[in-house]
């Protein structure tokens, strides 16, 4: 029996259903794309459950409400698509009170509120276990089409918006008892990266015109690159990493690299650009940092390159497991 990771529970769901009929994206995606008269569905759907996404002791209400609507609306980012509505679902243990419930909505619908995205619908249930909340956004794809993970060519330039390694580290200082706003600047903004990710939706939409495949960093770039193509060479050196999330990765003695490779829920966006289109990819994305990272190769192996030359990184330490048992 293989071991319960999020990867094989998906293989197992998508061998056990019936053959998608022509036009659906299902399950292996950043969302499922669902055609439609006019256009196709794109819809996307997370949940996060407390003690393994989120504790209460590290998060405020309306910090859970923010994420549970950013990651979501980064899916939608990560596909090119325009966000239109959502649904959401709550288990709520006898013992929270109505306020907590206020103030998570409250940052929730300000959140989507951003991209003009209405709750039209969901469900609520009393629980005996843990607090989860559920959301999923219907939203449509631009005029070129929702993009996919898969798409991309040997030869395309890897590029990537904002930070990378920022995420992991808020949660290393959260990990190591230091709370939200930090002790300085730089742990406040390594708290932030983690409690309240920028969901990449403008130019997500914007690049769909450009790019042969893209994903979101959720699960780390290590996987996410997996997820793009069997083969690349990363070169670390153009990873932009905060000098901040390298000063906290040094003060806590850990390893800024493995951050960087592993750490994941940086939420960013990941692309897979056609080598002449690269530069006007760069104008589009000027306001969020859009830079080139790496390259895909003909190699069935994910190359880590620093000062030319492939080195190994270890992330059994950081890497998230869905499944971990809190």
């Amino acid at each position: 029996m293989k071991r319960l990771t999020e990867k094989n529970l998906i293989a197992m769901v998508k061998n056990l259903q019936l053959p998608l009929p022509e036009g659906f994206v299902g399950i292996g995606d950043d969302a499922a794309v669902l055609p439609k008269k006019n256009a196709p569905w794109v819809i996307s759907q997370d949940m996060l459950v407390e003690g393994t996404h989120f504790r209460w002791d590290w998060s405020e209400p309306q910090a859970v409400g923010y994420k549970a609507a950013a990651v979501n609306l980064s899916d939608m980012a990560a596909m090119g698509a325009i966000p239109e509505a959502a649904l959401t679902s709550l288990a709520i243990p006898k013992d929270m009170s109505m306020e907590v419930i206020a103030d998570l909505y409250q940052a929730l619908t300000a959140a989507l509120g951003e991209f003009g995205v209405p709750i039209v619908g969901g469900d609520t249930v009393g629980t005996h276990g843990r607090f989860v909340i559920d959301v999923t956004i219907l939203g449509v794809p631009t005029v070129f089409g929702p993009v996919l993970r898969q798409g991309a060519q040997v030869g395309d330039r890897l590029m990537m918006t904002g930070t990378i390694g920022a995420s992991r580290g808020g949660l290393a200082l959260l990990q190591a008892g230091i709370p939200w706003p930090g002790r300085d600047a730089d742990e406040k903004t390594l708290l932030t990266a983690h409690l309240r990710p920028v969901p990449r939706v403008a130019i997500g939409q914007k690049a769909a015109e450009y790019v042969h495949a893209m994903t979101d960093i959720s699960d780390g770039l290590a996987v996410e690159v997996g997820e793009l193509t069997l083969g690349a060479d990363i070169w670390m050196e153009k990873l932009p990493v905060w000098d901040a999330t390298r000063r906290v990765a040094g003060r806590l003695g850990q390893d800024v690299d493995s951050w960087v490779a592993f750490g994941g829920e940086d939420y960013e966006l990941l692309m897979a650009v056609p080598p002449e289109r690269v530069e006007a990819m760069k104008a589009l994305g000027q306001a969020v940092g859009l830079v080139e990272v790496g390259m895909v190769t003909d190699r069935s192996e994910i190359r880590w390159i620093k000062a030319g030359r492939p080195v190994r990184i270890d992330g059994r330490e950081v890497a998230f497991d869905h499944f971990l048992r809190n």
